[in-house]
């Protein structure tokens, strides 16, 4: 069960607190999180933590910053990624974008391959393990587009994965730095010929605190392995096989097994990767003429992809039965379409589309379905029968303790499409998730299924709360949304499945939404699924720059989404029921 002391308010803290991988960051009240969209300092200075496709963790940075000292040249920045195939795609999208600037632009961009020892005894190979990553190096005024690759994808490296190689390689950069220069029987090795290390006599030093760096991953591993029941090293592999088999478990056997079950470092790369599918599977002539469709108003990066790679994007944001209607009558007009991407259900307006009905003009017009079943979860529904891949982030519920990214893709072995899928997969397919990041999930994930249960039961009593406040003027929560929502949502409901964990609320004043959120005495900050309560402004902090656009498809300002979490049903009731009678209170003076 989560703990009970009270969650940080520091601007910047980690959620949960002293957890070097943690995977939201705090933003304690309204004003913050508005400072921290606008760029503001006393609230940027003070982020040093932060969710991680959008905020590089510390560790990575002074990775870069070593690499980048010893390897770049004049002007160079760089990202990390954790395979060289991947680091070719982000070449690719960086000359692909650059061109089509104004004026167009064609960058030199660099790959290096660097290596991690691999462990020289049995002794070793309990805290140790061959590393590798891919390093691209590119012109610095170009650092804004490059960090859209990293942030669209999520195939950057891990935090884990960068903490494990600044401790493993400090010291043969601190050499390179000097001027020393590693000699050839060094134990970290670049295996790219192309790399020039010139100007590095121009660069100051880079000092890197060495103990800090090793007392901090020491402390970490003992505490986990001590009191989380970690597995080390050794068993990566078993972990990552358990974990296939405990995701395929949770779908019909028909359907899936651990075979056509795919494990990504994050649920963004698990999207990515499945468009990348599509793609692949199409014809040359398809892949670059046909669109695909994203139904239903989506969590902003999934629309980021379909629109960036590919052919474009049909946006169908109220993901209704009258934008279905529209679909089919473009689809009978002629039109072809690649693929149609769906949440079940969207975030943060908990719409379920009709997945049955997309199903069929699926089999009569043949495009790709691919659901994120993220927000409902495969403990409650079962999407599996209705699409050919559905993909998740394991980041969530799945894990629940906000301490690791992760994401999975699983074909539907009964798709038509079936065949040419599982051969692109098995031709395509690089597991690139780091193993330190596989146990760490494997141990969070062990009670999966019953902390979704308490969930469900959590959130179905703060829904009575909410819908008894008289200064809410919607709820957003599947078995509420609407009559069609709910129907589409029971319609693959699990027998003893629920509606879920996350809820959103829109107040009719914006002054009593900032008053409830900055009185709320639990965790604020991004991200959802989480074993304790997460509450956000949803629409200021995922869409502040185009509130007037998002507001055209439903997403109110004064949004607030709530992941609810497992405390005692009566303590949470008693937080949120006292934040709303501020906000009461306040609107009455």
């Amino acid at each position: 069960m989560p703990s009970t002391a009270l969650p940080s308010q520091s601007i910047g803290a980690p959620i949960p607190n002293n957890t070097a991988h943690a995977v939201s960051v705090t933003l304690p009240t309204w004003e913050a999180t508005v400072g921290y969209e606008e760029g503001e300092p006393w609230v940027v200075n003070k982020m040093h933590s932060g969710y991680p496709r959008f905020f590089i963790h510390s560790d990575i940075q002074q990775l870069c910053k070593l690499i980048e000292s010893s390897y770049a040249r004049d002007n160079e920045r760089c990202f990390i990624f954790p395979t060289y195939n991947i680091a070719k795609r982000c070449r690719a999208f960086i000359k692909e974008k650059a061109a089509t600037m104004s004026p167009p632009l064609h960058p030199a961009v660099r790959i290096l391959q660097l290596s991690t020892p691999a462990p020289a005894n049995t002794q070793e190979e309990s805290y140790k393990i061959e590393a590798n990553i891919a390093i691209v190096f590119f012109p610095s005024n170009l650092f804004s587009l490059v960090k859209q690759y990293w942030q669209h994808t999520g195939e950057g490296i891990s935090s884990r994965l960068g903490e494990y190689f600044l401790s493993e390689m400090k010291d043969k950069l601190a050499e390179e730095i000097n001027n020393k220069g590693p000699s050839a029987k060094d134990s970290i090795s670049s295996r790219s010929p192309r790399t020039s290390r010139s100007s590095r006599s121009s660069r100051s030093s880079v000092s890197v605190n060495n103990s800090n760096i090793s007392n901090k991953q020491e402390s970490a591993t003992f505490i986990e392995e001590r009191f989380g029941r970690n597995l080390d090293l050794r068993y990566a592999k078993e972990a990552k096989k358990i974990l296939l088999s405990r995701l395929a478990s949770e779908y019909d056997p028909s359907y899936v097994d651990a075979s056509n079950t795919y494990l990504y470092p994050s649920g963004m790369s698990a999207i990515f990767n499945a468009h990348r599918a599509v793609l692949g599977c199409a014809s040359a002539e398809d892949a670059q003429k046909l669109k695909s469709v994203c139904f239903g108003f989506p969590y902003v990066d999934t629309l980021n992809i379909l629109r960036k790679w590919g052919a474009g994007v049909h946006f169908y944001g109220f993901g209704d039965d009258e934008s279905l209607d529209d679909l089919e009558f473009r689809l009978e007009s002629g039109e072809k379409i690649l693929s149609l991407f769906c949440e079940f259900p969207s975030n943060p307006l908990l719409k379920t589309p009709d997945i049955i009905r997309i199903k069929y003009l699926s089999e009569k017009f043949g495009f790709y379905i691919v659901v994120d079943d993220t927000v409902a979860n495969s403990s409650n529904v079962n999407i599996i029968p209705y699409c050919d891949i559905v993909v998740s982030s394991l980041t969530k519920i799945f894990s629940g303790d906000s301490n690791v990214m992760a994401g999975c893709l699983v074909l539907n072995k009964k798709s038509k499409f079936y065949s040419q899928l599982k051969k692109f997969m098995d031709e395509d397919y690089e597991d690139f998730f780091w193993d330190q990041d596989a146990i760490y999930l494997e141990r969070n994930s062990r009670d999966f299924q019953g902390r979704s249960q308490i969930m469900n039961k959590n959130a179905d009593e703060v829904l009575k709360l909410f819908q008894s406040s008289p200064l809410i003027s919607h709820i957003y929560y599947p078995s509420v949304t609407s009559p069609e929502s709910k129907k589409n949502y029971d319609a693959v409901k699990r027998e003893n499945g629920g509606y879920g964990a996350l809820i959103s609320i829109v107040f009719k004043d914006q002054t009593d939404a900032v008053c409830f959120f900055n009185t709320i005495k639990l965790s604020k900050g991004p991200s959802l699924g989480t074993n304790f309560t997460l509450v956000c402004p949803y629409a200021i902090l995922a869409h502040f720059k185009e509130l007037d656009e998002v507001a055209k498809w439903g997403v109110d300002p004064n949004l607030v989404r709530l992941s609810i979490g497992m405390e005692k049903s009566s303590e949470l009731i008693a937080a949120l029921k006292e934040a709303l009678d501020a906000a009461q209170e306040q609107h009455l003076v």
